[in-house]
């Protein structure tokens, strides 16, 4: 599994039409081949800090995406932007649950 995430930080005179961009396209990068999830969130502290997080079967899935027009008005919107934005590619090889907070506090 591959995990992406997009840190920006967005300037309040750009915030409406930014968050208008990404609500767009959730749907749509969601449809995506490949796509686990695609989500949006506000940092509570400093509403000017948006987070988009993605998480892809393959490799071959996101570089698709990356190619995709749906990344192509992501890529735009963060143009917009006065400071770049932080990205952040992961790859999972496994992954646990409550399963494992359990095992934790035996």
């Amino acid at each position: 599994m591959i995990e992406t995430t997009i840190k920006m930080t967005v300037p309040v005179e750009k915030r409406k039409e930014v968050l208008q961009t990404i609500k767009a396209i959730l749907g749509p990068i969601r449809r995506e081949r490949g796509c686990i999830s695609c989500n949006c969130y506000v940092d509570l502290e400093d509403e000017s800090v948006l987070f988009i997080d993605e998480e892809w079967k393959t490799r071959d899935d996101l570089e698709n995406h990356l190619r995709s027009d749906h990344f192509s008005v992501l890529n735009g919107a963060m143009r917009l932007l006065h400071a770049e934005p932080e990205i952040r590619i992961n790859t999972i090889a496994s992954t646990a649950g409550l399963e494992a907070i359990k095992a934790a506090q035996v």
